[in-house]
Protein backbone atom coordinates (compact mmCIF):
# COMPACT_ATOMS: atom_id res chain seq x y z
CA UNK A 1 0.00 0.00 0.00
CA UNK A 2 2.91 2.02 1.01
CA UNK A 3 4.62 1.26 -2.25
CA UNK A 4 1.66 2.61 -4.16
CA UNK A 5 0.86 6.12 -2.52
CA UNK A 6 5.10 6.80 -2.78
CA UNK A 7 4.05 5.74 -6.94
CA UNK A 8 1.36 7.70 -7.05
CA UNK A 9 2.59 10.81 -5.51
CA UNK A 10 6.16 10.69 -6.54
CA UNK A 11 5.54 9.93 -11.10
CA UNK A 12 3.26 12.93 -11.13
CA UNK A 13 6.01 15.20 -9.13
CA UNK A 14 8.33 13.94 -11.06
CA UNK A 15 6.96 14.59 -14.60
CA UNK A 16 6.25 18.24 -13.19
CA UNK A 17 9.30 19.07 -12.08
CA UNK A 18 10.72 17.72 -15.47
CA UNK A 19 8.17 19.89 -17.29
CA UNK A 20 9.00 23.02 -15.38
CA UNK A 21 13.08 22.64 -15.81
CA UNK A 22 12.49 21.61 -20.10
CA UNK A 23 9.99 24.53 -19.91
CA UNK A 24 12.71 27.41 -18.36
CA UNK A 25 15.61 25.54 -19.94
CA UNK A 26 14.04 25.68 -23.64
CA UNK A 27 12.15 29.38 -23.09
CA UNK A 28 12.85 31.54 -25.86
CA UNK A 29 15.41 34.17 -23.83
CA UNK A 30 15.23 36.34 -26.87
CA UNK A 31 11.94 37.57 -26.07
CA UNK A 32 12.88 38.10 -22.56
CA UNK A 33 15.75 40.36 -23.85
CA UNK A 34 13.79 42.66 -25.88
CA UNK A 35 11.47 43.15 -23.04
CA UNK A 36 14.11 44.12 -20.68
CA UNK A 37 16.09 46.24 -23.08
CA UNK A 38 12.28 48.10 -23.58
CA UNK A 39 11.89 48.74 -20.52
CA UNK A 40 15.43 50.27 -19.78
CA UNK A 41 14.57 52.37 -22.25
CA UNK A 42 10.87 53.57 -21.78
CA UNK A 43 11.95 53.61 -17.79
CA UNK A 44 15.41 54.62 -17.34
CA UNK A 45 15.47 56.89 -21.44
CA UNK A 46 19.04 54.79 -21.63
CA UNK A 47 20.20 51.84 -24.76
CA UNK A 48 20.82 48.77 -23.42
CA UNK A 49 22.86 45.82 -24.84
CA UNK A 50 23.00 42.04 -23.74
CA UNK A 51 26.07 39.71 -24.99
CA UNK A 52 24.38 36.32 -23.74
CA UNK A 53 21.46 35.61 -21.84
CA UNK A 54 20.42 31.91 -20.32
CA UNK A 55 17.49 30.77 -17.98
CA UNK A 56 17.82 29.34 -14.66
CA UNK A 57 16.15 27.15 -13.25
CA UNK A 58 13.06 27.03 -11.67
CA UNK A 59 12.63 31.41 -12.24
CA UNK A 60 15.70 33.39 -13.10
CA UNK A 61 17.89 34.44 -16.11
CA UNK A 62 21.68 35.19 -16.65
CA UNK A 63 22.90 37.50 -18.38
CA UNK A 64 26.85 38.68 -19.75
CA UNK A 65 28.08 41.68 -21.14
CA UNK A 66 25.56 44.19 -20.44
CA UNK A 67 25.91 47.53 -21.23
CA UNK A 68 23.71 50.37 -20.40
CA UNK A 69 24.09 53.50 -22.76
CA UNK A 70 22.37 57.14 -22.31
CA UNK A 71 23.80 59.06 -25.62
CA UNK A 72 24.86 62.66 -25.25
CA UNK A 73 23.00 64.89 -27.20
CA UNK A 74 24.19 68.70 -27.55
CA UNK A 75 24.86 69.87 -23.79
CA UNK A 76 24.05 66.21 -22.74
CA UNK A 77 26.53 64.15 -21.66
CA UNK A 78 26.90 60.48 -22.68
CA UNK A 79 26.81 57.97 -19.91
CA UNK A 80 27.85 54.33 -20.32
CA UNK A 81 27.55 51.27 -17.61
CA UNK A 82 29.26 48.12 -17.89
CA UNK A 83 27.66 45.01 -15.77
CA UNK A 84 30.07 41.92 -16.40
CA UNK A 85 27.33 39.41 -15.25
CA UNK A 86 23.89 40.06 -13.67
CA UNK A 87 21.43 37.65 -12.73
CA UNK A 88 17.74 37.97 -12.05
CA UNK A 89 14.85 35.62 -10.17
CA UNK A 90 11.13 37.04 -10.49
CA UNK A 91 8.28 36.09 -7.63
CA UNK A 92 5.78 33.48 -9.08
CA UNK A 93 3.71 34.55 -6.64
CA UNK A 94 3.79 38.16 -7.52
CA UNK A 95 3.30 37.12 -11.24
CA UNK A 96 0.01 35.37 -9.83
CA UNK A 97 -1.11 38.75 -7.58
CA UNK A 98 0.13 41.19 -10.32
CA UNK A 99 3.22 42.27 -8.90
CA UNK A 100 7.04 42.08 -10.64
CA UNK A 101 8.81 41.34 -7.79
CA UNK A 102 12.63 40.62 -8.73
CA UNK A 103 15.78 39.85 -6.72
CA UNK A 104 19.00 40.53 -8.44
CA UNK A 105 22.67 40.41 -8.22
CA UNK A 106 24.90 41.78 -10.80
CA UNK A 107 29.04 42.16 -10.81
CA UNK A 108 29.23 46.14 -11.53
CA UNK A 109 32.57 47.66 -12.37
CA UNK A 110 34.73 45.48 -9.65
CA UNK A 111 32.10 45.34 -7.27
CA UNK A 112 28.76 43.64 -6.17
CA UNK A 113 25.35 44.93 -6.47
CA UNK A 114 22.44 42.90 -4.87
CA UNK A 115 18.75 43.46 -4.33
CA UNK A 116 14.94 43.64 -5.09
CA UNK A 117 13.25 45.29 -7.34
CA UNK A 118 9.07 45.48 -7.57
CA UNK A 119 7.27 47.10 -9.85
CA UNK A 120 3.51 47.49 -9.03
CA UNK A 121 1.02 49.55 -11.40
CA UNK A 122 3.30 52.64 -12.57
CA UNK A 123 5.39 53.03 -9.57
CA UNK A 124 8.08 50.77 -8.63
CA UNK A 125 10.72 50.64 -5.55
CA UNK A 126 14.24 49.47 -5.09
CA UNK A 127 16.07 47.63 -1.91
CA UNK A 128 20.49 47.34 -3.15
CA UNK A 129 23.24 46.64 -1.28
CA UNK A 130 26.24 48.06 -2.97
CA UNK A 131 30.12 46.63 -2.07
CA UNK A 132 33.25 47.30 -4.00
CA UNK A 133 32.76 49.30 -7.03
CA UNK A 134 34.98 51.14 -8.53
CA UNK A 135 33.81 54.66 -8.98
CA UNK A 136 37.10 55.18 -11.31
CA UNK A 137 35.85 53.22 -13.63
CA UNK A 138 33.15 55.40 -14.59
CA UNK A 139 33.83 58.09 -17.28
CA UNK A 140 31.76 60.99 -16.46
CA UNK A 141 33.19 62.52 -13.15
CA UNK A 142 35.28 65.38 -15.17
CA UNK A 143 32.28 66.01 -17.21
CA UNK A 144 30.42 66.71 -13.70
CA UNK A 145 32.76 67.49 -11.27
CA UNK A 146 35.81 68.89 -13.33
CA UNK A 147 37.77 66.02 -11.69
CA UNK A 148 38.53 62.86 -11.74
CA UNK A 149 37.16 60.79 -8.49
CA UNK A 150 38.27 57.14 -7.56
CA UNK A 151 37.78 54.80 -4.81
CA UNK A 152 35.23 51.89 -3.36
CA UNK A 153 32.11 52.60 -3.12
CA UNK A 154 29.61 50.65 -0.74
CA UNK A 155 26.21 51.42 0.44
CA UNK A 156 22.63 50.46 1.13
CA UNK A 157 19.84 51.93 -1.34
CA UNK A 158 16.30 52.17 -0.47
CA UNK A 159 13.75 53.63 -2.78
CA UNK A 160 10.00 54.46 -3.34
CA UNK A 161 9.06 55.46 -7.01
CA UNK A 162 6.53 57.43 -9.01
CA UNK A 163 7.68 58.29 -12.02
CA UNK A 164 4.30 60.51 -12.65
CA UNK A 165 4.82 62.13 -9.15
CA UNK A 166 8.55 63.16 -8.05
CA UNK A 167 7.14 64.38 -4.57
CA UNK A 168 5.48 61.47 -4.05
CA UNK A 169 8.91 59.40 -4.34
CA UNK A 170 10.80 58.60 -1.25
CA UNK A 171 13.76 56.59 0.13
CA UNK A 172 17.24 56.85 1.81
CA UNK A 173 20.70 56.41 0.27
CA UNK A 174 23.77 55.42 2.81
CA UNK A 175 26.93 55.52 1.14
CA UNK A 176 30.87 54.86 2.15
CA UNK A 177 33.89 55.35 0.35
CA UNK A 178 37.15 53.68 0.93
CA UNK A 179 40.72 54.87 -1.31
CA UNK A 180 39.25 57.65 -2.33
CA UNK A 181 40.82 60.65 -4.57
CA UNK A 182 39.83 63.46 -6.38
CA UNK A 183 42.10 65.64 -8.76
CA UNK A 184 43.38 65.37 -11.89
CA UNK A 185 40.70 68.07 -13.59
CA UNK A 186 41.77 71.82 -14.07
CA UNK A 187 40.63 74.56 -11.39
CA UNK A 188 41.81 77.84 -12.15
CA UNK A 189 43.64 76.84 -15.36
CA UNK A 190 45.82 74.67 -13.10
CA UNK A 191 45.57 70.82 -12.99
CA UNK A 192 45.14 69.50 -9.27
CA UNK A 193 47.50 66.41 -7.85
CA UNK A 194 45.41 63.87 -6.71
CA UNK A 195 43.77 64.67 -3.45
CA UNK A 196 43.41 61.81 -0.59
CA UNK A 197 39.86 61.35 0.74
CA UNK A 198 40.46 58.90 3.19
CA UNK A 199 37.13 57.39 4.11
CA UNK A 200 34.16 59.31 3.09
CA UNK A 201 30.68 59.26 4.48
CA UNK A 202 27.61 60.39 2.51
CA UNK A 203 23.96 60.00 3.90
CA UNK A 204 20.37 61.42 1.79
CA UNK A 205 17.13 61.17 2.47
CA UNK A 206 14.49 61.41 -0.28
CA UNK A 207 10.74 63.22 0.26
CA UNK A 208 8.76 65.46 -1.17
CA UNK A 209 10.91 66.41 -4.43
CA UNK A 210 14.05 66.57 -3.16
CA UNK A 211 17.02 64.41 -2.05
CA UNK A 212 18.51 66.17 1.76
CA UNK A 213 21.86 65.88 2.42
CA UNK A 214 21.92 64.42 5.80
CA UNK A 215 25.41 63.77 6.34
CA UNK A 216 28.57 64.37 3.69
CA UNK A 217 32.02 64.55 5.02
CA UNK A 218 35.26 63.72 4.59
CA UNK A 219 38.43 63.49 6.38
CA UNK A 220 41.84 62.67 5.69
CA UNK A 221 45.25 63.73 5.74
CA UNK A 222 45.10 66.27 1.77
CA UNK A 223 41.71 67.75 3.44
CA UNK A 224 38.72 67.87 5.83
CA UNK A 225 35.38 68.79 3.83
CA UNK A 226 31.61 68.67 4.08
CA UNK A 227 28.51 69.10 2.45
CA UNK A 228 25.29 70.16 3.17
CA UNK A 229 22.28 71.40 1.15
CA UNK A 230 20.16 69.16 -1.37
CA UNK A 231 19.43 67.93 -4.60
CA UNK A 232 16.21 68.90 -6.46
CA UNK A 233 14.45 65.77 -7.92
CA UNK A 234 13.17 66.00 -11.59
CA UNK A 235 11.23 63.60 -14.07
CA UNK A 236 14.52 62.98 -16.05
CA UNK A 237 17.97 62.25 -14.83
CA UNK A 238 19.81 64.95 -16.72
CA UNK A 239 17.15 67.86 -15.34
CA UNK A 240 18.13 66.95 -11.56
CA UNK A 241 20.13 70.39 -9.80
CA UNK A 242 21.81 71.20 -6.84
CA UNK A 243 21.31 73.38 -3.99
CA UNK A 244 24.42 73.07 -1.97
CA UNK A 245 27.29 74.56 0.25
CA UNK A 246 30.35 73.00 0.22
CA UNK A 247 33.37 74.00 2.90
CA UNK A 248 37.01 72.61 3.04
CA UNK A 249 40.03 72.94 4.26
CA UNK A 250 42.97 71.38 2.49
CA UNK A 251 46.49 70.79 4.88
CA UNK A 252 49.21 72.95 4.01
CA UNK A 253 51.19 70.96 2.23
CA UNK A 254 48.96 69.81 0.05
CA UNK A 255 48.15 73.55 -0.37
CA UNK A 256 51.86 74.31 -1.07
CA UNK A 257 51.59 71.79 -3.37
CA UNK A 258 49.57 72.91 -5.71
CA UNK A 259 50.01 76.26 -5.99
CA UNK A 260 53.73 75.11 -7.13
CA UNK A 261 52.47 73.99 -9.92
CA UNK A 262 51.22 77.45 -10.67
CA UNK A 263 53.27 79.89 -12.76
CA UNK A 264 54.45 82.46 -10.34
CA UNK A 265 52.36 85.43 -12.43
CA UNK A 266 49.50 83.83 -11.54
CA UNK A 267 49.89 83.38 -8.28
CA UNK A 268 48.49 85.99 -6.86
CA UNK A 269 45.25 85.96 -8.93
CA UNK A 270 45.11 82.82 -7.33
CA UNK A 271 45.44 83.91 -4.05
CA UNK A 272 43.24 86.63 -4.65
CA UNK A 273 39.85 84.31 -5.71
CA UNK A 274 40.53 81.62 -3.02
CA UNK A 275 40.67 84.30 0.18
CA UNK A 276 37.13 85.46 -0.97
CA UNK A 277 36.35 82.42 -0.20
CA UNK A 278 38.27 81.61 3.15
CA UNK A 279 36.65 82.12 6.59
CA UNK A 280 39.11 83.05 9.58
CA UNK A 281 39.01 79.17 10.52
CA UNK A 282 40.84 78.07 7.23
CA UNK A 283 38.11 76.92 5.86
CA UNK A 284 36.78 77.89 2.46
CA UNK A 285 32.92 77.81 1.48
CA UNK A 286 31.43 77.38 -1.89
CA UNK A 287 27.87 77.39 -3.36
CA UNK A 288 26.84 75.09 -5.64
CA UNK A 289 24.60 75.08 -7.85
CA UNK A 290 22.95 73.90 -11.40
CA UNK A 291 22.26 70.71 -13.09
CA UNK A 292 24.51 68.14 -12.22
CA UNK A 293 24.15 66.06 -15.72
CA UNK A 294 23.54 67.62 -18.80
CA UNK A 295 25.48 70.94 -17.80
CA UNK A 296 28.17 71.43 -15.07
CA UNK A 297 27.18 72.50 -11.73
CA UNK A 298 28.18 76.38 -10.89
CA UNK A 299 30.96 76.80 -7.88
CA UNK A 300 30.76 80.42 -6.36
CA UNK A 301 32.12 81.58 -3.18
CA UNK A 302 30.05 81.91 -0.05
CA UNK A 303 30.80 85.30 1.95
CA UNK A 304 32.48 85.12 4.96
Amino acid sequence: MRKKILVIVCYPLFFIVCLLYFLVQGFPVSIISEMITGQAQRSLGMKMTIGEMSTMFPNGIEATGVRLVKEGKKEKLPLAINLSELSARISLLGLITGKKDVSFSSQLLKGKVEGAFMLDGGKWSLRAKVAGVDLGKLNFWKDIIGQELAGKLSGDVKLAVDPKDVKASSGTINLDIVQGKVGQGKAYGVTLPWIALGKAQASLEIKKGKANIKACKVSSDDIEANLDGYLLLQQKIEDISAHCRLRFKPSDEKLAEIRKQIPEELRSFLDNGLNRAKGKDGYFRYSIFGRIYGGKPQFRPLKQ
